[in-house]
């Protein structure tokens, strides 16, 4: 009876630890992404999705190779589609995720940055233009289609053909939040320093 009593708080104590070690950071997490309970002058800088989309549905058909790479090495990510166009606002969007992934310092091995070309031939020309000035910049090719209906499901009006964004996805491939070009290279930084604070370091 003894042995039982004692199993019995061994488990008590441990799901207490389980509950104090985690309970911290889900909360943190939950406050980063809805501002609930955040201070007003701590919001985020980038816009909410109105519904968190999966990057699963998206790239299992033609870019299976790459879902499997965000699925073993988990990371934060920032796509930054690029069009059949870009603009002075698509350079400067490309220029602030460069420098605020430079600014992270050691801590820039858990971001990566990704464009997702959705403007076929003449968006694979920019990209060659540009990839000698972003060395660390990661490459997808998809249906310009398929890209805008996967991101109607975030209910968040956003069209790349009409704006430049780009999006901030979590380690588990999902994209919660959008910026765009007015977004400061510190308010970017101070987001994703927040990210990183609450949630697991994959890469020790």
């Amino acid at each position: 009876m003894s042995d039982i009593k004692a199993n019995k708080k061994n488990n008590r104590t441990l799901i207490a630890i389980i509950v104090v070690s985690v309970l911290p950071i889900a909360a943190a997490y939950f406050m980063f992404f809805t501002g609930i309970g955040v201070p007003e002058h701590t919001v985020n800088a980038g816009r909410l999705l109105g519904n968190p989309v999966s990057l699963s549905s998206l790239l299992e058909e033609d870019n299976a190779e790459f879902l499997q790479h965000i699925q073993q090495d988990k990371k934060w990510r920032l796509l930054i589609p690029i069009s059949d166009e870009c603009n002075e606002a698509c350079e400067l969007n490309l220029y602030t995720t460069r420098q605020v992934h430079i600014r992270l310092a050691q801590k820039s091995v858990r971001v990566e940055r990704v464009a997702v070309n959705i403007g076929g031939t003449v968006g694979l020309r920019i990209y060659n233009e540009i990839k000698a000035e972003h060395p660390k910049l990661k490459f997808i090719n998809l249906d310009a289609e398929s890209w805008q209906e996967w991101l109607s499901q975030s209910e968040t009006a956003l069209s790349a053909e009409q704006e430049h964004f780009y999006l901030l996805v979590d380690q588990e491939g999902n994209a919660m939040m959008a910026y765009h070009s007015d977004v400061q290279g510190n308010d970017l930084l101070k987001d994703l320093k927040r990210a990183l604070k609450y949630s697991i370091d994959f890469q020790k």
